[in-house]
């Protein structure tokens, strides 16, 4: 693995949201960030562990964004050092990174579905490896793989919800919409600035179900695509001269939140969307929940 120029320490840091997207969950980070996109052109297989898992990269992107909305965060330097660098990153183009994700379309759990569209998935944080069986591809499970079965959307524009636009367990957007003027107008409902909107609306693209496993990634290529384009379609063994890995590594401590770490306070989803809508921004969410 070649030398970098910079890593970014980051200590602890515990968020409910940034640019005044709400959040299920805390964003919780704790280790390094790297600041520039590394290793282009190797196969997907061979770089997905030396990126970040999309959830932890989306988390950091949204720091920077609250940063580009001329809001101020509570958060140690160089924790808003870090997500500003991957705000500019990832407004680069044209340039991508894998994700250390995998999309398994064939295990997903048959669960409810909101719209007849959406896929159920098997999600897989930090796979130990791929491998290209007579099956097809499959990602192997290793002692840091965490497992979600989730439902992704069709194709499409990310959409702004009532719970956010990004899935926090694993960086997926809830929703899309096949219009990106319609999808913007989402984001603009839910009190994000047009010409921000406009900017951060982003591609998603998906497979169907049964149709197999496929690797993360993130890309910045059109600008209609929008900076944060997460492509959940190719092949674990594919490569491109433009898309490489983006060095995320969370410390070896405990990164997830519980009703043991200091300074929070654990509320009930519907407790925190009933202070998410009395509040103006989330910066009266923070205090409130935060001892």
């Amino acid at each position: 693995m070649p030398e970098t120029i910079q890593r970014v320490a980051v200590p602890r840091i515990q968020i409910y949201g940034a640019g005044d997207l709400n959040r299920l969950a805390p964003f919780i980070f704790e280790g390094e960030v790297g600041t520039e996109i590394e290793r282009l052109g190797e196969p997907f297989k061979d770089i997905h562990a030396y990126s970040g898992a999309l959830r932890d990269l989306r988390g950091l992107y949204e720091i920077g964004l609250a940063h580009e909305m001329g809001q101020e965060l509570d958060l140690p330097a160089e924790a808003l050092e870090a997500g500003k660098t991957v705000y500019h990153v990832f407004h680069q183009r044209p340039k991508g990174n894998v994700t250390d994700d995998a999309c398994d379309y064939n295990g997903g759990k048959q669960l409810r579905k909101v719209l007849d569209t959406d896929r159920s998935v098997r999600w897989i944080v930090h796979p130990a490896g791929f491998e290209d069986t007579e099956d097809g591809w499959k990602a192997n499970l290793g002692e840091h793989s965490d497992v979600r079965y989730i439902l992704v959307p069709k194709t499409g524009f990310t959409e702004m919800t009532v719970d956010g636009a990004y899935r926090p367990d694993t960086g997926t957007p809830f929703a899309t919409n096949e219009s990106r003027k319609k999808a913007v107008q989402t984001w603009v409902k839910a009190g994000i600035p047009e010409e921000i909107a406009g900017k951060e609306v982003s591609y998603f693209y998906s497979r169907e179900e049964g149709q197999g496993t496929a690797a993360g990634g993130r890309w910045r290529n059109n600008p209609e695509d929008g900076p944060f384009y997460v492509y959940a379609v190719y092949e674990p063994g594919l490569w491109s001269s433009n898309i490489g890995s983006f060095p995320v590594s969370r410390s070896a401590e405990r990164s997830e939140a519980g009703p043991e770490d200091r300074g929070v306070q654990v509320v009930s989803v519907d407790e925190y969307r009933r202070l998410v809508a009395d509040s103006k921004t989330l910066e009266t969410v923070r205090k409130t929940v935060q001892k």
